[in-house]
């Protein structure tokens, strides 16, 4: 089985800030426990796809994850409301990278911040080598700080049983 993931990760030490982003947006969905800073979280209903309403209340950094394992990845970086960085990698048929929009510069911000390296960072983004056993979107993740990433999506969540001190937002 292949792995289709999908998350939102909202940098702060706050969980309670993204409940109320859920809320807020008229939303249910899960939140993570706060790790490196960042607090991860899903919405319940289609696991793909960014949601309007989440962006539009956004209070500050917001990533948006997604990985599909026979496909390709993505991630998308908001300030508040506004894109301010996206990047897109797909291998359904033939290679394809989107890099156009990437702010390297902030992606290199907030790996250093997180105390890791951006040694071999050009070289995931662009698939021209191995970067170790890890898929580039998890060496990328890794970097980042993301705790929560691997096998998450609201499609395989479930009712959040498996995973301790997560918030159900109802």
């Amino acid at each position: 089985m292949s792995e289709f993931s999908a998350s939102y990760h909202l940098q702060t030490s706050d969980q309670q800030k993204a409940v109320e982003l859920i809320r807020a947006s008229n939303n249910k969905g899960f939140v993570f426990p706060e790790s490196n800073g960042w607090v991860t979280f899903i919405v319940k209903g289609p696991a793909f796809g960014i949601r309007k309403a989440i962006v539009s209340l956004n209070p500050g950094l917001l990533v948006h994850y997604s990985y599909m394992e026979d496909h390709g990845w993505a991630l998308s970086f908001f300030e508040k409301d506004e894109l301010i960085s996206t990047y897109k990698c797909d291998w359904t048929e033939e290679l394809f990278i989107e890099k156009d929009k990437l702010d390297i510069v902030l992606l290199r911000e907030l790996i250093i911040k997180q105390g890791n390296s951006i040694e071999d960072l050009e070289k995931a983004l662009d698939l021209a080598e191995d970067v170790g056993e890890e898929p580039p979107a998890y060496f990328i993740a890794n970097k980042l700080g993301l705790s929560y990433y691997e096998w998450l999506s609201a499609d395989n969540i479930g009712d959040g049983s498996y995973y301790k001190n997560l918030v159900i937002v109802d």
